[in-house]
């Protein structure tokens, strides 16, 4: 749910007419709190296939890299956990994509940026008409529209480690009729090695959807359907501090069968219409997903030498100069290593309305969701055997005890409900909002074994816990005059916890934003104020926990300041477009405590983990009035640490890169272009997650395609 609109362009594939939480830059100007649209154009300068990428330019929006292609992205909105993104709304078309934002809202799947034609941030008390987490905020990835004339593209790229990306899409609307068909293919080898084995490490991911809408005076229904499926050789263990400083890029023999599989279906019908006063919205849609997550989870199960056996453990045994778990790690100990399938079903379904109306100074805008979302998880084990050699063998049974383990379902059923007033008053604009989320969920666990698959856990039987909560928001904006706009908000924000009490804040920001021809400037501060900041345990945050279990971590204070700008310099018919985006944040801990089971040791005044001290994103561009246009995009990303406590070979150092786009357009319809990410080729460690490794940003890459409009 969320602020709808609906804009237009010339070009008929610039135009939003799917729903939106913003709809066009130049709303994003009057949302009562801080606000970002990417449009298709924006998208088009960089041509980044990365949601990481394509966010850098966003202020307050912070990222943990993990696999160097953004697969499963990590995104954290003004200080929230980033890992998974699961402390933050998603959404494609307004409807909510993460596999089951309530039960399980770690965005294992997410939408293929390759294909979306814009994207929405939307920040501050303007926020509390997104849900069901609303501390951080809410991102919204636009599809591609339905054209108005039959039209459609082709891009076709080719890049080293034999990358190929096929996007193409086709449509138009015929009478009362519109019809879209979209496909997108993309793929690559990988850019990493594995020591002693001949195997790709990359991913191969294919995406199909189709649009047929149906309009009739003030009317229109759309069907929307997606199938999107992903294979991607990919894994958990990273790199112990000695091996990435031999090669940071070179993964062990070990992850050798890791990999990723899975398949995403997703149907949405929307109604849009206009009766009397109203501009309503209503929409039904079902998202399934199932993915199996084939890696190394165990590489010491004799427990020797004082090491742990979790492939995180024997890590972070290594990085305490531990020779033994290094020589494990090195495939010249000989072990039993252990891989589970991670094979989870997920589902989210429902049905959502919203109606807004416009009458004397009021803009009023109410909303209603009815959903249920639900986990059902069934996870086994198979070995190999690493000799000393560094030779692995075929995989096999792993025998009693490792048939299944952790094995359960859990389901929630949700109703919420928004309510959204703007008063406009002479230059004065104040807002007012409130927000209700109410859930009620249920886990039952089956016994650990094959045999024992479908018997139930009696502690687990019928496990049940609710949520019940109201929050508010107020934002103001002041119109000093055409150009400067003064904005101040206060919200209180909550996430979601499965089975314990919801993460929850209060939210302030103050700013303001200036808009002069072609200069821009916004500059806000913010600041949160969390009563129970919760970690969530996954197999990617790592920790001595089961996965699914949630730890507090008391009272958190984070504050920060956002700037952006940007301006065109004109010249000789040559324009210089320059885009400026900074985020200073300090996240601290206001409490001490111990939680070796997922937080570690804590003390006042403590880091947040992976919250980085600044953020500063550059990109200047040129465009000639004979069709050459190039950017050039520098991010430069402050440190962070992986732990509270920042031990040893826990802290993540700055680390920055350099992008080149540089493109030909012969006509309106057929362009040429190229692209160099991470042009030094620079080796910085860019995360310490999963399970303690270190992994290192993508290395110096390139791509050159054309697009095609017909």
């Amino acid at each position: 749910m969320g602020i709808f609109s609906v804009a237009s362009s010339a070009f008929a594939l610039e135009q939003i007419e799917s729903v939106t939480i913003i709809g066009s830059k130049v709303a994003a100007t009057e949302v009562p709190g801080s606000a970002s649209f990417l449009s298709n154009e924006d998208l088009a300068k960089t041509i980044d296939t990365d949601i990481h990428k394509i966010l850098s330019l966003v202020p307050g929006v912070f990222f943990r890299a993990e696999d160097g292609h953004g697969l499963r992205p990590n995104i954290s909105i003004r200080g929230t956990s980033m890992d998974r993104s699961a402390k933050i709304t998603l959404m494609e078309d307004g409807i909510l994509i993460a596999p089951a934002p309530y039960t399980s809202a770690a965005a294992y799947y997410f939408p293929t940026p390759g294909r979306i034609n814009a994207v929405e941030v939307l920040k501050g008390p303007a926020a509390i008409s997104q849900g069901p987490s609303t501390v951080g905020g809410a991102i919204n990835l636009v599809s591609t529209p339905i054209p108005e004339l039959p039209s459609g593209k082709i891009a076709q790229e080719f890049g080293n480690n034999n990358m190929s990306r096929t996007h193409a899409f086709y449509g138009g609307t015929t009478g009362n009729v519109g019809v879209l068909i979209e496909t997108h293919e993309h793929s690559s080898d990988g850019f990493d090695s594995i020591a002693g084995v001949n195997r790709d490490t990359g991913f191969n991911k294919s995406d199909l959807m189709a649009k047929l809408r149906y309009s009739w005076a003030d009317h229109e229904v759309t069907l929307k359907i997606i199938e999107a499926d992903e294979t991607s050789e990919q894994t958990y263990v990273g790199l112990s501090q000695l091996s990435f400083q031999r090669d940071p890029r070179k993964r062990y023999g070990m992850s050798q069968y890791d990999e990723m599989a899975n398949e995403a279906n997703q149907k949405a019908l929307i109604y849009k219409g206009h009766i009397g006063i109203l501009d309503i919205i209503a929409t039904s849609w079902t998202n399934d997903y199932h993915r199996d997550w084939f890696k190394v989870d165990k590489a010491n199960t004799l427990k020797a030498h004082g090491i742990a056996d979790g492939i995180d453990d024997v890590i972070a045994a290594a990085n305490l100069g531990s020779t033994d778990a290094q020589e494990i790690l090195d495939g010249i100990k000989a072990v039993q290593v252990q891989l589970k399938h991670n094979n989870r079903y997920y589902s989210n379904k429902g049905m959502q309305l919203q109606a807004s109306a416009n009458f004397s100074h009021h803009e009023i805008t109410f909303g209603l969701r009815d959903m249920k979302d639900a986990e059902s998880r069934y996870q086994w084990y198979e070995c190999f055997d690493q000799s000393s050699a560094s030779k692995n063998s075929a995989l096999y049974a792993c025998g009693s005890g490792y048939s299944g383990t952790n094995n359960r379902s859990r389901e929630t059923r949700a109703t919420s409900f928004f309510i959204q007033d703007t008063l406009t008053l002479g230059k004065v604009a104040i807002t007012v909002g409130q927000r209700s989320e109410e859930y009620r969920q249920v886990e039952n666990r089956w016994l650990d074994g094959m045999a024992s698959r479908n018997i139930q856990d009696s502690n687990y039987t019928n496990k049940k816990s609710r949520g019940d909560y109201r929050t508010s928001g107020l934002g103001i904006t002041y119109s000093a005059n055409n150009n400067l706009k003064l904005i101040a908000g206060f919200h209180e924000g909550m996430s979601p916890v499965f089975n314990g009490d919801a993460e929850e804040a209060d939210n302030l920001e103050l700013g303001f934003r200036y808009n002069n021809n072609l200069t821009a400037l916004e500059i806000i501060y913010f600041s949160s104020d969390y009563q129970n900041l919760v970690g969530t345990c996954s197999n990617s945050s790592g920790g001595n926990c089961e996965a699914g279990a949630s730890f507090s971590g008391g009272e958190v204070d984070v504050s920060g300041l956002e700037m952006t700008s940007s301006w065109v310099f004109e010249g000789n018919n040559i324009s210089y477009p320059i885009s400026i985006a900074f985020t200073s944040t300090k996240a601290t801990f206001n409490n001490s405590f111990s939680n070796d089971d997922y937080w570690g040791t804590v003390m006042t005044g403590d880091d947040v983990p992976y919250i980085p001290s600044s953020v500063l994103a550059i990109q200047a561009g040129v465009i000639t009035e004979s069709g050459w246009s190039g950017y050039l995009r520098l991010l430069d990303h402050g440190g962070a640490c992986s732990s509270a406590a920042c031990g040893t070979h826990e802290r993540i150092g700055p680390y920055n890169f350099l992008d080149l786009t540089l493109r030909k357009a012969f006509n309106n319809n057929f362009d040429l272009y190229g692209v160099i990410e991470n042009i030094m080729n620079n080796e910085d460690i860019a995360s310490r997650a999963p399970k303690n490794g270190a992994r290192s940003q993508k290395p110096k890459t390139f791509k050159i395609g054309f697009s095609y409009n017909f």
